[in-house]
């Protein structure tokens, strides 16, 4: 198979790997911290922090959840404009070369699903790694709560 692309679509390509790299960092600092906060929570004997603080420290960490969706929505028309680009490729393509052949139009048809593949691909974890960390951070919170309610 031939692995090489048009610039446009690895500017692309590039920037989705970016993306993903960015993803995956956040979903594990995000993780990281919320495995803590939970398993101080869980401690006996801990001294739970004021809501105030407690709010804090769940803002923070929101914060930083608020940016997998909008990682997701950019890669997913990322993936969209390297199809569109794509195929206005094939089609110049095809308008240069004055005929419709299979090796005139492969190359951006080629550029336009790979973006499109590579930028789901980035999209799909993306939204998934933040789901988990809601379900995770709202765990933690009723835990929290709990522990406020029952002390």
């Amino acid at each position: 198979m031939n692995w090489s692309f048009s610039e446009t679509a690895n500017f692309i390509l590039f920037i989705l790997c970016s993306f993903s790299i960015s993803s995956v960092a956040l979903f594990l600092y995000s993780l990281s911290r919320i495995l803590k906060l939970s398993k101080f929570l869980k401690q006996k004997g801990a001294v739970l922090p004021k809501e105030e603080e407690y709010d804090l420290i769940g803002s923070s960490i929101e914060r930083v959840l608020d940016w997998l969706p909008s990682l997701a929505s950019i890669s997913m028309l990322l993936g969209l404009l390297g199809t569109v680009m794509g195929i206005y490729t094939s089609f110049a393509e095809m308008q240069m070369a004055g005929k419709a052949t299979i090796d005139v139009l492969a190359g951006g048809i080629k550029d336009a699903l790979v973006t499109t593949i590579f930028g789901l691909g980035v999209a799909i974890p993306s939204l998934f790694f933040h789901q988990i960390l809601e379900t995770l951070l709202q765990k933690t919170n009723e835990v929290y709560f709990q522990k406020k309610i029952n002390s």
